[in-house]
């Protein structure tokens, strides 16, 4: 079926999309001198074209359509409103209703059908799962924006996006509306900015505007009374010469999730608040078992052609990122003339553009892991075999719906991670641990010790630095907590900070190295370096693993024994683990104070009994009385940070070391957290008390002339 669907898309809200849409409507119903279609897709603040006409559209909207389940051309014809002015309007849902890409196309197609001339109101603020299909589906899209650099720099972010997904630039038209309004932008700076010419110009008039709005009766129903009328006649007359579309090759997005489809409405997901924020897009949509395969299959014949028409040289995954950028670009057009020419199958734009993406990926970078590293919001991505990834967004595990191609190449993209570094991993050296050129974290695993396939887990470097300013907006720790951590760096107290896996501490350590003064020499020591401090004296240490022939390890052990030859002021050990843990109580007890540390542990006191451990894996035969006098001279605080079970990070615990009773470690509490209730959404609510004892490391606080923290007994 041939159809000729205008939409007309707004770069942001109040660029006066509504207005336009709806007198445009009118004039081709005038110039065609047929019935014209006028759909408001504005969904999720209830829609206005409506009031345009003074109708009221009770059940008979867009919302009520979809209900019904898969509307027919009849059911479409049933619920279009007629006006008398020749347009037949499909009003939006009064109240906000969420729209995706599969409830667009089921209204479209029939639309076609009954209304092959058709305006459609698109004034959404971001782009998002529905716009390609309405795109699709569109002869014209007219982007409107106003002469503010807001708006214009909304419009390039469209057009940008829309070059991304292959839409023909022809297709669009730019629309700058209010022209006259201001003089501050001209035409030609507009044209610049944009990267194309403006098709059309609207002149700012107030009066006219608001008038037709509070009357109810469009401009155009009187078109001899307004300064505007040449101009939409001007673009009806264009739209008639534009050739309509194939609407019946348009094939169906693919199928979503539930939890996608509530997710999405226009680029906004709403909170409980009722807020709008931006929906997440790092993950695919999970598939069942035979599609998996299918689309396994589709994505390694795509992969084979382009191997087979293109010598993909090595790629330097750490080198010039303009080079990068254009070998991607390069191999990415190469893949749609490819998809375009051999893959019938895929004949909707969303799912040629996400097999291309994930084909350059396969070719060029990290495979499906790609999309996650680019995405903000993952902390945390966890391979399970070719099969299965899950990521870490916002402290909860997800399925990503990804999956590689198969296991080897999965092994490819494991080389790629391993081999600019210098490691090996084979049968024979079956683990490596290694870091991205971002700095990520990536832990390796491979048969024949990982059964399911080779398993990648990657802690991802934080593209923002971590303060203080986000722990306590987090709720990660309260003021006065944070306010006596200071002045415990700065008075320099030896601490050592204990979690589990995943709770925040390598974060947290990042946090307190920010409170040590900027003209002290730093040495910080790591297996994997993910430390990033703001000092100017900073000198790191790493690790190093054996060679293929098995030499030339160093250990942090060996690096904690040699930096104390190195004039350090502070020295920092990213983890302990074994016996370094003896090297770094007797710096922190030869003058080196102000040192910090990190270990797992599941409570301060854990914290104690782990160190002991590791002081004994140094293969020192240390009576176990001797080990714990070591750890209570050297160390101060112990600071505990755990991950609750509503995926936030808490520092749970501040304790400090008073001495030894006996045979044991003294301590006592300073600061304690208590989860109080769970309130909705399984979001947990606490509080942060303080001792009522005054903590003895004070003492120290008045030595270095800090001031005390309020909250404490002075006494």
């Amino acid at each position: 079926m041939k159809a000729k669907f205008i939409t007309l898309y707004g770069a942001k809200g109040g660029v006066g999309t509504s207005f336009l849409a709806t007198n445009l409507a009118l004039a081709l119903a005038q110039e065609s001198r047929q019935r014209v279609g006028l759909v408001d897709l504005d969904c999720y603040r209830g829609g206005s074209l409506a009031s345009f006409f003074d109708i009221d559209p009770k059940d008979r909207n867009l919302g009520s359509l979809l209900a019904a389940g898969s509307p027919t051309p009849a059911d479409v014809e049933g619920f279009l409103l007629p006006t008398k002015h020749g347009i037949d309007l499909l009003a939006a849902p009064f109240e906000g209703q969420a729209m995706n890409a599969s409830s667009l196309y089921r209204v479209l197609q029939p639309l076609a059908e009954v209304r092959p001339l058709t305006v459609i109101d698109a004034h959404a603020p971001h782009l998002a799962d529905p716009l390609p299909t309405l795109f699709d589906h569109s002869a014209l899209v007219l982007i409107v924006f106003t002469p503010e650099i807001n708006a214009l720099q909304q419009a390039r972010f469209v057009l940008k996006r829309m070059s991304e997904l292959r839409f023909p630039p022809e297709r669009f038209r730019l629309v700058v509306n209010m022209a006259d309004m201001t003089r501050d932008i001209p035409l030609e700076d507009m044209a610049e900015i944009l990267g194309r010419p403006v098709s059309f110009e609207f002149p700012y008039n107030l009066t006219e505007v608001l008038t037709s709005i509070n009357r109810g009766l469009p401009l155009m129903a009187n078109p001899t009374r307004t300064a505007l009328a040449p101009m939409f006649k001007l673009v009806a007359q264009h739209v008639m010469q534009v050739p309509s579309l194939e609407t019946a090759h348009i094939s169906p997005p693919a199928p979503s999730t539930a939890s996608q489809q509530a997710a999405i409405d226009l680029g906004y997901t709403p909170t409980a608040g009722g807020a709008a924020t931006p929906a997440s897009v790092s993950t695919g949509i999970v598939l069942g078992d035979e599609a998996r395969e299918a689309y396994r299959v589709l994505r390694r014949r795509v992969h084979a052609r382009l191997v087979g028409e293109m010598k993909l040289s090595e790629v330097d995954l750490q080198g010039d990122s303009v080079k990068r950028a254009a070998m991607r670009q390069k191999v990415g057009e190469k893949i749609a003339k490819i998809v375009e020419g051999d893959v019938p199958e895929l004949a909707g734009r969303t799912e040629r553009q996400r097999l291309i993406e994930e084909v350059v990926d396969e070719a060029l970078g990290y495979g499906p892991l790609e999309a996650m590293l680019r995405d903000i919001s993952v902390s945390e991505i966890m391979v399970n075999g070719p099969d299965q990834i899950f990521v870490e967004q916002k402290g909860k595990l997800l399925n990503s719906g990804l999956f590689f191609t198969d296991e080897k190449q999965l092994r490819v993209v494991i080389d790629r991670i391993v081999a600019p570094l210098g490691r090996r991993i084979d049968e024979s050296s079956p683990m490596v641990d290694a870091r991205l050129p971002d700095g990520s974290r990536v832990n390796i695993i491979i048969p024949p010790l990982a059964l399911i396939g080779s398993t990648l887990t990657i802690r991802k470097f934080p593209a923002e630095r971590m303060t203080v300013d986000h722990f306590l907006r987090f709720g990660t720790l309260s003021d006065t907590m944070a306010e006596f951590l200071d002045g415990a760096v700065r008075a320099k107290l030896n601490i050592f900070i204990s979690g589990g896996t995943g709770s925040g501490k390598t974060s947290l350590l990042n946090i307190l190295s920010s409170f040590i003064p900027r003209d002290e020499r730093i040495v910080t020591i790591e297996d994997a370096a993910e430390l990033n401090l703001m000092q100017d004296h900073v000198i790191t240490l790493e690790s190093r693993p054996a060679n293929m022939e098995g030499q030339g390890a160093v250990t942090i052990r060996e690096l904690v024994r040699n930096s104390l030859r190195m004039r350090p002021d502070r020295i920092i050990v990213g983890e302990v683990r074994g016996g370094e843990a003896l090297g770094m109580l007797q710096a922190m007890n030869t003058g080196h104070d102000g040192s910090l540390a990190t270990g797992h542990a599941n409570s301060p006191r854990d914290a104690l009994a782990r160190l002991e451990t590791m002081v004994l894996m140094a293969g020192m035969d240390l009576p176990v009385r001797a080990i714990r006098e070591q750890i209570a001279s050297a160390i101060n605080l112990i600071v505990h940070q755990a991950r609750m079970r509503d995926g936030s990070r808490k520092i749970t615990k501040i304790s400090e070391i008073i001495g030894m009773e006996g045979e044991i470690i003294s301590m006592q509490d300073i600061f304690t957290y208590e989860a109080v209730q769970t309130k909705e959404g399984g979001k947990l609510e606490g509080s942060f008390a303080v001792s009522p004892l005054r903590p003895r490391v004070l003492d120290s606080f008045e030595n270095y002339g800090i001031p005390i923290p309020p909250g404490f007994n002075p006494f």
